[in-house]
C-alpha cells in the first residue's frame, strides 16, 4: 500500500533555487567589497531568489493564485452591492452582513484569545527569529573571515556551499515543498 510520504516527488526546483540563492547570499563578500555594495547584492540576490521561487515552483504558483484569489474578493467586496463611499468613509447601511453572529455564527465556539496576547507571543516570536538570524549570520560571516586569515581562496563562497548544501538538504525534506501529483 502506497502511503502519502511515498507518493510525493521533491521539488528538484525548489531545492535547486534554496541552495542556489543561499549560496550567492555568503558568497558576497567575495565578490563585492564595500559593505553598501554587499548590502544592495544581497537584496537583490534575496528578491531575485523569491522571484523566481514564486515564478517556477508548484509552491510559489499555488501562493501566488491565493494572493490573486484574495484580491478578487476584495474586489467583489467594492462591486456591485457593496457599501457607498462619501468622503472617503463608507457609509453606514441598513443591511448586516456579519455572517459571525446570529444564525449560523459563532454561538457557542470557542473564545478567540487576546489580541493583546496573540501580539505579544507573534512580536516574541520576530524578536527570537531576528536575534538567531543575526547571529547566524555573523557566525557565517566571521568563519569566511577566519579562513581568509589562513589563506583559503574563496572562504566566504565555501561557507555558502556548505549552507547552501544545508538548505537544499532542508528543501528536500520539507513535505511543503514535495511536487502534488
Amino acid at each position: 500500500m502506497e502511503t502519502p510520504a511515498d507518493s510525493r516527488r521533491i521539488d528538484a526546483r525548489s531545492v535547486a533555487i534554496t541552495g542556489l540563492t543561499t549560496l550567492a547570499w555568503y558568497a558576497v563578500p567575495d565578490v563585492v567589497g564595500p559593505r553598501w555594495a554587499r548590502a544592495l547584492t544581497k537584496a537583490g540576490v534575496l528578491a531575485g531568489g523569491v522571484a523566481l521561487g514564486m515564478a517556477v515552483t508548484q509552491e510559489g504558483r499555488s501562493a501566488l493564485d491565493g494572493v490573486r484569489e484574495v484580491r478578487d474578493e476584495l474586489r467583489d467586496l467594492e462591486g456591485p452591492g457593496a457599501a457607498p463611499v462619501v468622503d472617503g468613509a463608507v457609509e453606514d447601511t441598513e443591511r448586516d452582513d456579519n455572517v459571525l453572529v446570529g444564525d449560523g455564527g459563532l454561538d457557542g465556539a470557542d473564545p478567540l484569545p487576546d489580541p493583546a496576547v496573540v501580539g505579544v507571543a507573534v512580536g516574541a516570536a520576530v524578536v527570537v527569529a531576528a536575534v538567531v538570524a543575526v547571529a547566524a549570520e555573523k557566525w557565517a560571516y566571521r568563519r569566511g573571515e577566519r579562513w581568509r586569515e589562513r589563506g583559503l581562496v574563496l572562504p566566504h563562497t565555501r561557507v555558502g556551499l556548505l549552507l547552501g548544501a544545508a538548505a537544499a538538504a532542508a528543501t528536500a525534506l520539507d513535505p511543503a515543498a514535495a511536487v502534488r501529483p
